[in-house]
């Protein structure tokens, strides 16, 4: 299935290929989880990936508004769902919330998919629109039900990605890594976080670990020096920013 939102650097369009390359495992770990858009395509049937008996997914990112989303989407999805139907577009009200005052969690996770929704390239910061009367598409109770029902299972996590990887890190363990981009952090910063820069921290982590990850970045020569003893792929793809698509090369860096 796809994912419910829209998010810097989601991987709508390289994901088959990140799916295909998968290898059998017992715990999956989406480390910059994001949209979730490999966790929403990939099965979560235990014979497709295992032959233990266990299965775990763990979702994880380091924006808590993004987390508390996702755990109203899992937990509340009828509540959520219903405050969404009776909400305006509106730019005033779009920047009253830039606010951030909120007297409930629901509050907060409603205000941030409207934020998500109407603003440019999905950044929450500028108020635009679509063209298309659907603004909101979790105003569809099919939509976010089913999403809910793909995330039951699922541990959501709200960890910087050193200790989610230590934690997590076992034989039989897979990591999903897609960081932001080299060279291109800012296109990220949302939420007063800091920008990721701790590309050289993450390579000396991945390159220890029990387990397997796939690494997704930009091609660029710093990273291909950084990871010239592992499997790297170079994959081209067409990325979409409101409504434009541009081609670029990625990479996806695999340690097996």
């Amino acid at each position: 299935m796809n994912s419910i939102i829209a998010w810097v650097g989601g991987k709508r369009l390289m994901r088959k290929e990140i799916i295909k390359q998968i290898p059998e495992h017992q715990r999956y770990v989406e480390v910059f989880g994001g949209a979730g858009w490999v966790l929403f395509g990939k099965s979560k049937e235990k014979p497709d990936w295992t032959k233990e008996s266990e299965y775990q997914e763990i979702y994880n990112d380091l924006n808590s508004d993004l987390v508390l989303f996702w755990k109203y989407v899992r937990q509340h999805p009828e509540a959520l769902h219903s405050e969404l139907e009776c909400q305006l577009v509106s730019r005033q009200l779009f920047n009253e919330r830039k606010l951030g005052i909120f007297r409930t969690e629901l509050e907060q996770a409603v205000s941030f998919y409207l934020q998500l929704c109407s603003s440019f390239g999905s950044n929450s910061e500028n108020f635009c629109i679509r063209t298309s009367n659907k603004v909101f598409p979790l105003r569809n109770s099919e939509v976010i039900i089913k999403a809910s029902e793909r995330l039951k299972n699922v541990i959501i996590e709200n960890m910087d990605y050193d200790s989610l990887i230590k934690k997590y890190d076992k034989v039989n363990s897979f990591f999903f890594c897609d960081p932001p981009y080299y060279n291109q952090e800012d296109f990220y910063a949302r939420n007063g976080l800091n920008n990721f820069n701790k590309h050289n921290e993450l390579f000396e982590l991945l390159s220890g670990i029990k387990g397997k990850f796939l690494l997704t970045y930009n091609d660029h020569d710093y990273i291909r020096s950084l990871y010239k003893d592992f499997n790297v792929q170079t994959i081209e793809t067409k990325y979409s920013f409101s409504g434009k698509q541009t081609e670029a090369n990625n990479l996806i860096i695999t340690n097996y």
